[in-house]
């Protein structure tokens, strides 16, 4: 077993921010195995903690869970049959590469979902919800001071998922972790390329919280749309696709 190898897909599991507490996260097992793996991987696809490239081996993974490879062999299946990771032909997974035009259609998914699911959940949060966004915004302020990659995305995630959740839907919440999950490694280019995509977050991300405390469920849709827009110009113009590898 390569100790480096375990120990660099260890860090990707560690809590950061305001979930941090020293330790590598650990699966929870009150419930089956097979989908606590599933989760930790996704979930850390969602909040951006491998880069594309990334290699996944079942042994590893089952080193850092403390499991049989059996739940890390069946959630890396889960997760290919999903589209976020990548079977070679020689049966390795990894984090594949996007394409401009793949990066582009999930974009147009997310522009008409997440802003639906937006106005909806502005007609059903409450103000406690609301009051931990704003923690939320708060923390990822923080790390852009400290320059601090994984705290910032992990915060933009819950920042947008307490309002995703509080629409309490049953299909378009799963569509919009599915896309998160696809594109949470190229989220890192808008933290590392110019401090205007940062900057551009918090204006919107005020404008949310902000709409929110009205009740003003269009401005919400409106401040979500423009948010995912500007960043997503961020990536674009970074041309960081699989197309300029080649």
């Amino acid at each position: 077993m390569n100790n480096a190898k375990v120990v660099g897909l260890r860090a990707a599991f560690e809590p950061v921010g305001a979930e941090a507490s020293g330790e590598a996260a650990a699966l929870d097992r009150s419930s089956n195995l097979h989908d606590a793996a599933y989760e930790q991987i996704r979930q850390a696809l969602i909040d951006g903690r491998f880069a594309p490239g990334q290699a996944f081996t079942i042994r590893a993974l089952a080193a850092v869970f403390g499991t049989s490879p059996m739940p890390v062999r069946d959630a890396l299946k889960r997760l290919v049959a999903e589209r976020a990771l990548e079977m070679r032909p020689n049966r390795s997974v990894l984090l594949p590469f996007m394409s401009r035009a793949r990066f582009q259609e999930i974009l147009q998914i997310r522009l008409a979902l997440e802003p639906m699911l937006a106005v909806r959940a502005a007609a059903r949060i409450e103000a406690a919800q609301i009051e931990a966004m704003a923690l939320d915004h708060e923390a990822m302020c923080s790390a852009v001071e400290r320059h601090e990659a994984t705290a910032y995305l992990a915060a933009n995630r819950r920042f947008h998922f307490r309002l995703y959740e509080a629409a309490e839907t049953l299909v378009m919440l799963p569509v919009i972790e599915s896309m998160w999950m696809q594109i949470g490694p190229y989220l890192h280019q808008i933290f590392s390329s110019q401090k205007a995509a940062t900057a551009t977050a918090d204006h919107h991300h005020m404008d949310v919280l902000r709409a929110l405390r009205r009740q003003d469920g269009e401005a919400v849709g409106k401040a979500i749309w423009k948010d995912l827009a500007d960043a997503a110009d961020e990536i674009l113009s970074g041309n960081m696709f699989a197309e300029q590898r080649a």
